[in-house]
């Protein structure tokens, strides 16, 4: 198999500072960081200049059947407690993890934050967006459904959003190893089964009166895991028009081979593929700070030998 062949050397694949990410199919302004700006800047609204956000944007029991409140099943997932800031806190926080790659690992340069895979980049800023607001209004229409007969119910926070983000991010890379409140190894796999479980112990009401909807996050779990079967894994785009799709992965051509057919010596180019792949594959599990200095130095090289085969005469 070529260089050519690998479905990282597609159009919407590349290898930037010694970086392999599915590149976003427009520039600018990363959404993840927009999305995070805007909650900011309505919870700063709404504390400091006593603008009742709150009471005009969530999404509320009496005004689930009154159609011109509808804008409310999106709107909730954009305002936060004016007096809890750990509410926006804690949301903006996943968010920015697991949206924008901002993971806090141990590696070769040290304890911190390092920049890596994220759910924006691999699906493109237009169908992040759009699987992140639609994902906010199906848990604001099952809280909906679930809270018809409840008095006063009420709900507000982008949790269900994010929720359906890190739950995404974990089908996407579930061997992917993050440290647990910071502490913790553990693959993300196992971090997804434990958010959903501790969600589905507070829906049943194991915790007691939380003021927590958890049936919102269940929502957003779900639709995570949904998005990713049913979209992401066939190539469908909420985003595309009618019929497109992401480029399909090629299909390796079957040979059949017999004893008494020579072999062709390993070439330059298959060693140097398997070497990629080896690495990609380790990338993809401890991330670069993990990368020994030898690693990081051969992807600098495919790096500049992709951008090489890409360069319009």
């Amino acid at each position: 198999m070529g260089l050519r062949d690998r479905d990282y050397y597609q159009e919407d694949y590349t290898i930037t500072d010694i970086k392999l990410r599915r590149r976003s199919r427009s520039n600018g302004w990363s959404i993840t960081v927009i999305l995070i700006a805007i909650n900011a800047a309505l919870w700063l609204a709404n504390g400091l200049l006593s603008l009742d956000l709150t009471g005009l944007l969530m999404l509320r029991e009496e005004y689930v059947k009154n159609l011109s409140s509808c804008y409310r099943f999106l709107t909730y997932g954009f305002v936060h407690s004016p007096n809890d800031v750990w509410h926006i806190v804690f949301n903006m926080f996943g968010l920015v993890m697991f949206g924008y790659g901002m993971m806090l690992g141990i590696g070769p340069g040290g304890f911190g934050f390092v920049r890596g895979e994220n759910v924006e980049t691999r699906l493109g800023r237009q169908e992040f967006l759009a699987f992140y607001l639609l994902t906010i209004i199906i848990g604001g229409i099952v809280f909906a459904l679930i809270n018809l007969d409840t008095p006063k119910a009420g709900c507000l926070g982008a949790s269900g959003g994010v929720c359906g983000v890190i739950i995404l991010y974990a089908w996407m890379y579930p061997n992917k190893t993050l440290l647990l409140w910071g502490i913790l190894p553990m693959p993300m796999w196992g971090i997804g089964l434990l958010l959903v479980f501790m969600d589905a112990m507070g829906a049943s009401g194991s915790f007691g009166e939380a003021k927590i909807a958890f049936s919102v996050h269940l929502a957003g779990a779900a639709f995570g895991t949904l998005y990713y079967l049913l979209f992401f894994k066939q190539g469908i785009k909420l985003t595309g028009r009618l019929g497109s799709s992401y480029r399909p992965k090629r299909k390796p051509k079957v040979r059949i081979h017999t004893p008494d057919e020579p072999t062709s010596p390993t070439s330059e180019e298959d060693e140097f593929n398997r070497r990629l792949d080896n690495i990609l594959k380790r990338y993809g599990e401890v991330g670069e700070a993990g990368l020994t200095p030898e690693e990081r130095e051969f992807l600098q090289r495919a790096s500049r030998i992709f951008a090489e085969k890409n360069r319009k005469p």
